[in-house]
């Protein structure tokens, strides 16, 4: 609490401020504003005993400041001997001496004080100026002493990055534990990349072998490369290669499964799956030879339908009367062959009827041996 002070603060146009302490006489209340003392009438007036009028408001935040100073160099009243002791001279010399005790409080209590609460200084808040450098190790340093002699403008350059960062560097102090760990594994991490680098190009280059390798991609084993490198003609093809290529081989000496099954590219000396089954060595013509002058099923299976016909148009199958023509209805023909189911007998066309077939009875034959002899006379 003020007995004899009171501080506010300007705001650029209030210029009326209530003084709420008592004096003895208008020269003893002292204004400043910004730490100039101002002149009375010049700068203010007293409209009221209880309020001073400014000429020109304070600037806003300037520091506005009502203090009594009760004269300190003279006494208000001296008694004389023998002179009449009268009430206004005692109340006057009191007065100034209550003041003047009031107004050392007040500049006290202004002082930087020792706290009840903690026994150190406690400056209330505010800032201490007017401090001259530091020469002691535990003298207090200036904010000028530390910007210009204690850091350097590097120094403050560095300091202000640290707090611009002050977030990540806590983000780092909570990390610690796997900062350490990363540390731990410097190596591995610093390989990461390259190591990251070599596994793409393990899976994905397909412009050449797998840089600083004598390997291939996944993406070449699987579709053959690029158009500037082939692993078909690197002696190696692809799964796609060996699954569907049909122009050629899949790795320079063997044909895909595609070209094995329905190509052509194997010509006359081994044949597809397709011309084995349907014919034909280039043009799938079941005429032709698929390979080694052999033909193809269908081949086959087209010469023994034919031979099926021809031999039935020769042999008619049973029949209980001579046929008249053959099975597919065209004349017969000598040769043809028919069994008689009425009268049990094998029958042949001898070109203009039907005929038994008999078994000559070779019991009267001569024997062999007189045959031989036979023969020897002969």
């Amino acid at each position: 609490m003020s007995f004899a002070l009171k501080r506010y603060t300007g705001n650029g146009t209030l210029t009326n401020y209530t003084i709420p302490f008592t004096y003895r006489a208008a020269s003893d209340v002292v204004v400043t504003v910004a730490g100039t003392v101002l002149n009375l009438t010049t700068h203010y007036s007293f409209p009221s005993a209880s309020t001073i009028s400014f000429v020109t408001p304070p600037a806003n935040g300037a520091a506005i400041v009502l203090r009594r100073s009760t004269s300190q160099d003279a006494r208000i009243v001296d008694y004389a001997a023998g002179s009449v002791l009268k009430e206004s001279d005692l109340d006057n010399d009191s007065i100034q001496g209550f003041n003047m005790a009031q107004e050392a409080i007040d500049i006290a209590q202004d002082s930087i004080a020792v706290s009840d609460s903690n026994n150190q200084f406690d400056a209330t808040s505010l800032r201490v100026t007017n401090v001259a450098d530091p020469t002691s190790a535990q003298d207090v340093a200036t904010k000028n002493y530390l910007e210009t002699t204690w850091l350097s403008e590097a120094d403050k350059t560095s300091v202000n990055a640290v707090n611009n960062n002050l977030t990540n560097i806590n983000a780092v102090k909570d990390n610690a534990t796997n900062i350490n760990l990363n540390a731990t594994n410097i190596t591995a991490i610093q390989n990461a990349s390259a190591n990251a680098t070599l596994a793409q190009n393990y899976a994905t280059e397909t412009d050449s072998e797998v840089t600083g390798t004598t390997d291939d991609s996944a993406k070449s084993w699987a579709t053959g490369g690029t158009s500037t490198y082939s692993m078909r003609t690197n002696g190696k093809g692809s799964a796609k290669e060996w699954a569907s290529y049909t122009t050629g081989t899949a790795n320079g000496s063997e044909y895909s499964a595609k070209e094995y099954a329905v190509g052509t590219q194997s010509g006359q000396s081994l044949g597809s799956s397709k011309q084995w089954a349907v014919g034909g060595g280039t043009g799938f013509t079941t005429s032709e030879a698929v390979a080694g002058g052999l033909f193809s099923a269908k081949y086959y299976a087209e010469q023994a339908a034919a031979s099926k016909t021809e031999f039935s148009n020769v042999y008619h199958g049973a029949a209980p009367s001579d046929p008249t023509q053959d099975p597919d209805g065209s004349a017969l023909e000598a040769g043809d062959l028919y069994f008689n189911t009425s009268t049990n007998t094998l029958k042949y066309y001898n070109g203009s009827s039907w005929a038994n077939i008999e078994a000559t009875d070779t019991s009267s034959f001569a024997t062999k041996g007189v045959a031989i002899a036979m023969a020897i006379a002969l």
